[in-house]
């Protein structure tokens, strides 16, 4: 109901003034209602909440352990004879001029990246590419209290100080990544024998075969994009399987007996870190012949194969472990986060297909076996389980 007012501004205002109503009235009830359960009780499973968002989430926090294991570790950064590469060099008068895990690598994350290679002769096989999703800026390296390994060596552990989302990362085939991977960059040392140098495993394009190029580690920044491995990928199975390995190598300069010689050493640069599973069973389904609601239960990564096809595996939950494969994966699920631990082995050995390497440490010889005294029961039945005689 329209009503109309006149309006008196307070200067004007006096005894004689118009009487105006500014309020509405309205009537107060009394009536008793029933109250619905629903309207007043809502059952809240913290459970069912916690399961959700952990299974939604993936975001993850990788941290964890390296033990660095080699013969270069801890030596002198000038090889002037071989006996160098066998006894670390020990600080002194306050100097310390040998490598270790921290002047030795950088340390990157990478992933798996579009642009891999297809080789020519094998129509199954290609070459990843990694891009780099975080630097030695990110990266925390620091002795693990006063631990050490079973060679009394220190060891140590890492943690990345971002958190890693990869929602919606796929890689060349769209696949979701279920590994990130910890990049280890060597460092070439300089030294008066001549510099360390390096090279890599690379593939031909053509034939695929393996052939070792020189190579120049560079700082990199996130984006930029390094090759991988090689592996085989079949759509129909959805499957990519590893063929060959990463393969980086390093020659170090000493002076021998018949002159200035090299040593070559090999490790993968490549340590994978486990996000998640693909479950074992292989999942079809047809656009153009299927229900509505199978049509939309294929998931985004799913694998085209024409014709309204697709083909893909499911991914394990968190927290589920197949009982068949032993696959699966359990991470504390903390503040939105996925906490990713890994006890990583940093192993650089030397390269016995390399002719001159192999010379060298075929020239390192050992005792005789020690032959322990056993005692074998070869007595009556009765006597196993008794004290030996």
């Amino acid at each position: 109901m329209d009503k109309n007012f006149e309006i008196l501004f307070g200067a004007n205002k006096n005894v004689n003034s118009i009487a105006v109503d500014n309020y509405d009235k309205f009537t107060l009830e009394n009536k008793r209602n029933n109250l619905l359960e629903y309207d007043v009780r809502n059952v809240l499973s913290v459970t069912e909440v916690f399961e959700a968002e952990r299974q939604g989430t993936e975001v993850y926090r990788i941290y964890g352990g390296i033990e660095y294991l080699s013969i270069l570790n801890g030596l002198d950064e000038n090889y002037s004879e071989l006996v160098n590469f066998f006894q670390p060099f020990y600080c002194t008068g306050g100097t310390c001029a040998f490598k270790d895990i921290y002047d030795s690598f950088n340390f990157y994350l990478v992933r798996p990246f579009t642009g891999y290679t297809n080789i020519e002769l094998d129509e199954s096989a290609y070459i990843r590419q990694f891009e780099v999703i975080a630097t030695p800026d990110d990266f925390d390296l620091f002795n693990a209290g006063y631990s050490k390994n079973v060679y009394n060596e220190d060891k140590f552990e890492f943690m990345f100080t971002k958190d890693f989302n990869v929602a919606g990362m796929v890689d060349e085939f769209g696949f979701p990544p279920t590994e990130l991977y910890l990049y280890a960059q060597y460092n070439p040392a300089t030294n008066s024998n001549g510099s360390e140098t390096m090279k890599r495993r690379e593939w031909g394009e053509v034939s695929g075969e393996t052939q070792i190029s020189g190579y120049t580690p560079t700082p990199l920044i996130v984006g930029d994009v390094i090759q991988g491995d090689k592996i085989d990928y079949f759509p129909d199975t959805f499957t990519q399987m590893p063929l060959e390995d990463a393969q980086y190598y390093i020659r170090t300069k000493y002076n021998y007996a018949w002159g200035s010689r090299w040593l070559q050493w090999k490790y993968n640069p490549f340590i994978p870190f486990k996000l998640r599973y693909f479950s074992q069973e292989l999942r079809r389904a047809n656009t153009g012949g299927t229900s509505y609601d199978q049509s939309t239960n294929i998931p985004y990564y799913a694998t085209d194969l024409g014709d309204g096809n697709y083909v893909w595996r499911d991914i394990l939950k968190q927290g589920y472990i197949d009982p068949l494969t032993g696959n699966g994966v359990e991470y504390p699920f903390v503040n939105k986060r996925r906490y990713l631990f890994s006890n990583v082995i940093l192993n650089v050995v030397p390269d016995l297909d390399d002719l001159w390497t192999k010379v060298v440490f075929n020239q390192i010889s050992f005792n005789d076996p020690i032959v322990l005294d056993h005692n074998p029961i070869n007595e009556d039945i009765d006597d196993i389980g008794k004290p030996c005689k």
